[in-house]
C-alpha cells in the first residue's frame, strides 16, 4: 500500500519512509558515539582512572545540557513536522526562527550560571580530590560554546521536523572530524600542536561543537529545506514562543527530570568508589551502541507521526510509529545478543590489559543490560512518537514513576552494604535497578500508546 506524505519519501511506503528518515540519523548517532568512543578510548589507554572517572561525570552532565535543551526542540520538531504536513510553510518558518532566538538566550544562561557552580556541582555528585578537579576543568573548557552547541541541537531538530534528516548527518561529519582530529593532536601533542594532556581531549570537543554550531546557522540563513533565519524574524514573538513551549516544557520536564534522577543514580554509584565509577562509564559507552539505532527510529517515528496528524491521517500515523518500533526493536533484541556475548572484548578495547579491576567489575553489569535493550527500544521510539504528536505530558510521568519508584529505591537496597541494612551487591546491584525500571516504563509508554490519547492532542 502507498502512503504519501508531503515531504519525506513522497509515494513511498511507510517502511521505506522510516528506514529513509532513520538513516541518516543513524550515520549521525554513529558519528556522535565515536566521539564518545575517542574520548573514553584516549583517556582509557593514556590517563588514569581518575580522569577517566571524570569523564563519566562529565559525560552525564553534558547529557543533562542536552536535556535541558529539550525545552526548545521537542516543540519545535512537533510543530514543525505538523505545519509542514499540513502544507503551512510559512509557519514552519516563523517557528523555527523562534526556536533558535529561545535556545540562544537559554544557551547564554547555561554559560553564566555554570561556570561558576561546575566544582560545586561535580563535587556534589560524590566525587572528590583529583577526580572531581578534571572534570570541572573538562566542563569549564566546554561550557564557553554552550550557545553554538544549543543552536545544532535546536536547528537539528527543526530541520528533522520538515523531513530533512541529511543536515544533521553532515553536520556531525564536520564535527567529528575536528573533535577527534583535534582531541588526539592536543591531548598528545601531535605534530604542530602543543601537548595539553587531559584538557587538550576537552578543547577538541569545544572546537568541534562550535563549528557544528555556526554551520547550522548559516545553513539556516540560506533557507535550507524551506526553513530560514532572518533579522526580522529573530524578534521575539510571544504567541509562537508560548506555542513551543506548551509541548517543550513537559518534555523537558522529562528530561531533566531523568538527567537529574541519572545524576542522583550516578552520585549513588561514585560511592562505592572510582574504580566502580570508572567501569559504569565505559558500561555505558558499551550500552551507549543501543542508543544510535534507536534514536534513528525514534526521530522517524517522531517526524512521520507529526506529519500525517497534519495531514489528518492518524491511522496512517498509527502505522508509522508501530512500523518503526518494531523495526528498532528487532535490531535492538539483534545488538543485545553482541552486548552479552562480547561484553569483555568491548571493556579491553576502551582500556587494553592495564586496568583488570575496572574490567572484572563492569562486565558483569554490561550482560545485565543487554537483556533490556528490547525493552529500551519501546520507551525511545514510542516516547518519540508520542513527542511527535504534542502528546508530551504522559512520558514525564511514566520517567517519574520509573525513577522514583523503582531505580532510585531499588539502587539504595541492593548497593548499600550488608551492615547498613541493605543487600551490598555493589556495581551490579545498581545495574540490576536500571534493568527493572526500564521494563516497567516500557510497559507504560506501551499503554499509552496503544490507548490512543495521542491521535488527540492539540498543538
Amino acid at each position: 500500500m502507498q502512503a504519501n506524505l508531503p515531504l519525506a519519501v513522497p509515494g513511498a511506503t511507510i517502511p521505506r519512509q522510516v528506514l529513509w528518515l532513520a538513516g541518516p540519523v543513524l550515520v549521525e548517532q554513529v558519528l556522535l558515539y565515536l566521539v564518545l568512543f575517542s574520548d573514553t578510548l584516549l583517556t582509557g589507554r593514556f590517563f588514569k582512572v581518575e580522569h577517566l572517572a571524570a569523564v563519566s561525570v562529565a559525560t552525564y552532565l553534558l547529557w543533562f545540557l542536552g536535556s535541558l535543551l529539550t525545552l526548545v526542540s521537542v516543540g519545535g520538531t512537533a510543530l514543525v513536522a505538523r505545519l509542514i504536513g499540513s502544507n503551512r510553510r510559512e509557519e514552519a518558518r516563523q517557528i523555527t526562527q523562534q526556536a533558535i532566538v529561545m535556545v540562544v538566550l537559554l544557551g547564554a544562561g547555561v554559560v553564566l550560571v555554570g561556570w561558576p557552580s561546575v566544582p560545586w556541582v561535580v563535587r556534589g555528585l560524590g566525587l572528590s580530590a583529583e577526580p572531581a578537579d578534571q572534570a570541572a576543568l573538562f566542563l569549564r573548557i566546554v561550557l564557553p560554546v554552550t550557545p553554538l552547541l544549543a543552536c545544532t541541537t535546536v536547528g537539528v531538530a527543526c530541520l528533522r521536523g520538515s523531513g530533512d534528516t541529511r543536515t544533521g548527518m553532515w553536520v556531525m561529519i564536520l564535527v567529528n572530524l575536528i573533535n577527534v582530529g583535534l582531541s588526539w593532536s592536543l591531548a598528545q601533542g601531535l605534530g604542530p600542536f602543543p601537548k595539553l594532556g587531559f584538557a587538550g581531549i576537552a578543547a577538541g570537543t569545544a572546537c568541534g561543537e562550535g563549528a557544528g554550531g555556526i554551520v547550522v546557522l548559516m545553513l539556516l540563513a540560506k533557507g535550507r529545506s524551506g526553513l530560514g533565519l532572518d533579522r526580522r524574524g529573530l524578534v521575539p514573538v510571544w504567541p509562537q514562543i508560548r506555542r513551543i513551549l506548551r509541548i517543550s516544557v513537559p518534555a523537558a520536564g522529562e528530561n531533566l527530570t531523568s538527567s537529574c534522577c541519572q545524576l542522583w543514580f550516578l552520585g549513588l554509584i561514585n560511592l562505592l568508589g572510582p574504580t566502580a565509577t570508572a567501569a559504569h562509564g565505559v558500561a555505558i559507552r558499551c550500552e551507549a551502541i543501543a542508543y544510535l539505532p534507536v534514536t534513528a527510529f525514534a526521530v522517524a517515528a517522531s517526524t512521520l507521526t507529526g506529519q500525517y496528524l497534519g495531514a489528518g491521517r492518524p491511522d496512517l500515523a498509527r502505522r508509522a510509529a508501530f512500523t518503526a518500533w518494531a523495526i528498532g526493536a528487532g535490531v535492538l533484541a539483534a545488538i543485545g545478543v553482541v552486548v552479552y556475548t562480547q561484553a569483555e572484548p568491548m571493556f579491553r578495547m576502551f582500556l587494553g590489559d592495564n586496568k583488570p579491576s575496572v574490567v572484572y567489575e563492569g562486565v558483569p553489569v554490561l550482560r545485565v543490560v543487554a537483556f533490556a535493550l528490547p525493552a529500551l527500544a519501546t520507551i525511545n521510539v514510542l516516547t518519540g512518537a508520542l513527542r511527535g504528536a504534542g502528546d508530551t505530558r504522559w512520558p514525564w510521568v511514566f520517567v517519574l514513576l520509573g525513577y522514583l519508584l523503582v531505580r532510585i529505591p531499588l539502587t539504595y537496597g541492593l548497593t548499600t552494604p550488608v551492615a547498613g541494612g541493605g543487600w551490598g551487591w555493589g556495581l551490579i546491584g545498581a545495574w540490576i535497578a536500571m534493568f527493572a525500571d526500564l521494563h516497567a516504563r516500557a510497559i507504560l509508554v506501551a499503554g499509552r500508546f496503544l490507548q490512543g490519547g495521542w491521535r488527540r492532542v492539540e498543538v
